[in-house]
């Protein structure tokens, strides 16, 4: 394994996301820091599934018409193929690997919407 590195890649009000490199089967994993009532994704990605594990907190994850609830030390799996985001009931830190940073620039315009409206809203129920 080489040496690890993180970076941070962006900060706005929902919180951080870091980059972490060096492992030598993964390029790369997102390191996300959500606040509470926020969302992150609205994405899609069509070479890779992503893996995602919930390292602190509640997150509801939407995974094309599918809604599951995550906490701590939980991971779901997000099929290429299938618009995503998630919503964090609590503070909370979430990773990330198996799609690309190439692939994670491709927004899903209708989840992409809705993860805008969340975090513009006063209102911050999901449904």
């Amino acid at each position: 394994m080489k040496e690890l590195s993180l970076t941070k890649i962006n900060e706005d009000a929902r919180g951080q996301i870091y980059i972490i490199e060096g492992f030598n089967d993964i390029p790369e994993l997102t390191l996300f820091t959500t606040k509470s009532n926020k969302a992150r994704g609205g994405c899609i990605h069509h070479i890779n599934d992503e893996n995602c594990t919930v390292l602190s907190g509640r997150v509801i994850y939407v995974v094309g018409d599918k809604v599951s609830s995550k906490k701590t030390s939980e991971s779901i799996i997000i099929p290429k193929s299938t618009p995503h985001y998630f919503f964090s009931n609590t503070d909370s830190v979430v990773i990330e690997w198996g799609a690309t940073a190439a692939e994670k620039k491709e927004k899903h315009k209708e989840f992409r919407a809705i993860v805008d409206g969340i975090n513009d809203r006063t209102d911050k129920t999901i449904i």
